[in-house]
C-alpha cells in the first residue's frame, strides 16, 4: 500500500501533468537524451524508464530502438503516464499532425495500458513507485533509466538496490539528480518568491539539492555498480516572459494565489516580473543544473 506522502505526492503530480507534459519535460529531457546516447540504449533487449513522466522521447526511443526490443515505462501519477500512452498513440495515429503535447482530457483518460497498439510495438505502461518495483522480475532489464527522480524519493538506497535487482548482468544504470541550488534557479524561483514577498508564510519544500555529489557515487559503490561515470551539466529553462509565466506554477503555487487576496497576487506579480528582467539584462535565462551518473551492474 502506498504511504501518505507518496500518495500527496501521486496526487500532485497528477494536477500538475498537463503543465509539466507541455512545458517542463520538454526542457529536463535534454538531460534524458544525453543519459540514453551514453547508455547506448539502442542495443539493449529491454529498457525501463522509471518515473517516465509523460514519456516526452518515447517516440525518439521508438525509434531508435531494436525492431523486437521493449520499452517499459512507469510513474507514480497515473495521469503521467496516460498522457506518455495518449501521446504514443496520438503519433502513430498518421491522421493527427500536431503537437503531441497537446491532447484532450478525454484522450488521457481514455488510454488502456493493455490497448493492443501498444502491444504491437513492445511498448508498456504502469503505475509504480521507484523504491518498489515489484512488478519486474529479477535480472529483467538491459538498460535502467531515471531522470530527476531520485532528488524527490524518500529512500534513494532502496530505490537504486531495486534498480540492481532488476538489471541483468552487464545492465547498464543511468540517473539524474538536481545539482546545486544556487544553479538550479528554474526550479525554485517560483516558490521562493512566495515566501519572500509574504504569500507563503513558509518556504515550501519540493526536493533536495545534491550538495556533495561524493554522495551519489558512493551510493552507487555500495550499491554494487562498477564502472561509474559521473559529470554535470546546466540547461536553460524557457522562461523568459511574464506571458506564459503561469504555465511553470505547481499547484502548491496556485494553490496559493488561489487564496490570496487581489494585494498579494500583485506584490507575488510585480516580484516575478522584476526577477524576469533582471535576468533579462544580464542576458541571462533561467539555469537548471544536474549531475548525471551512468554505472554497470557486474557480470
Amino acid at each position: 500500500m502506498q504511504s501518505d506522502i507518496v500518495f500527496r505526492t501521486a496526487k500532485a503530480w497528477d494536477s500538475f501533468s498537463d503543465k509539466y507534459a507541455r512545458r517542463m519535460q520538454k526542457n529536463t529531457s535534454v538531460f534524458y537524451m544525453t543519459l540514453l546516447n551514453m547508455l547506448h540504449y539502442e542495443e539493449a533487449e529491454n529498457i525501463l524508464d522509471a518515473g517516465c513522466g509523460a514519456g516526452y522521447l518515447h517516440q525518439h526511443m521508438m525509434n531508435q530502438k531494436k525492431p523486437n526490443s521493449h520499452l517499459y515505462g512507469f510513474d507514480i501519477s497515473s495521469q503521467m503516464v496516460k498522457r506518455a500512452g495518449a501521446r504514443m498513440k496520438k503519433s502513430l495515429n498518421k491522421d493527427k499532425i500536431g503537437s503531441l503535447d497537446l491532447l484532450t482530457q478525454e484522450e488521457v483518460d481514455s488510454v488502456n495500458f493493455d490497448d493492443e497498439v501498444f502491444k504491437k510495438i513492445n511498448y508498456h505502461l504502469s503505475v509504480g513507485n521507484v523504491e518498489e518495483l515489484n512488478q519486474y522480475q529479477n535480472e529483467m532489464f538491459d538498460i535502467y533509466v531515471c531522470n530527476l527522480v531520485y532528488q524527490i524519493i524518500d529512500d534513494q538506497k532502496k530505490a537504486m538496490s531495486e534498480a540492481f535487482r532488476v538489471l541483468k548482468p552487464g545492465g547498464k544504470f543511468g540517473i539524474t539528480v538536481w545539482g546545486r541550488k544556487e544553479k538550479c534557479a528554474a526550479v525554485w524561483f517560483l516558490k521562493e518568491l512566495a515566501f519572500e514577498t509574504g504569500l507563503s508564510p513558509v518556504g515550501m519544500k519540493g526536493g533536495r539539492f545534491l550538495s556533495n555529489p561524493e554522495e551519489l557515487i558512493t551510493l552507487a559503490t555500495n550499491t554494487g555498480f562498477k564502472n561509474i561515470v559521473f559529470w554535470l551539466q546546466m540547461v536553460p529553462f524557457d522562461v523568459i516572459s511574464m506571458k506564459n509565466i503561469e504555465e511553470f506554477f505547481p499547484p502548491e503555487i496556485e494553490g496559493i494565489l488561489a487564496k490570496s487576496t487581489q494585494e498579494q497576487r500583485h506584490i507575488y506579480y510585480q516580484a516575478l516580473e522584476k526577477m524576469l528582467n533582471d535576468y533579462k539584462r544580464e542576458n541571462k535565462t533561467f539555469p537548471f543544473e544536474c549531475y548525471l551518473l551512468i554505472a554497470e551492474k557486474p557480470k
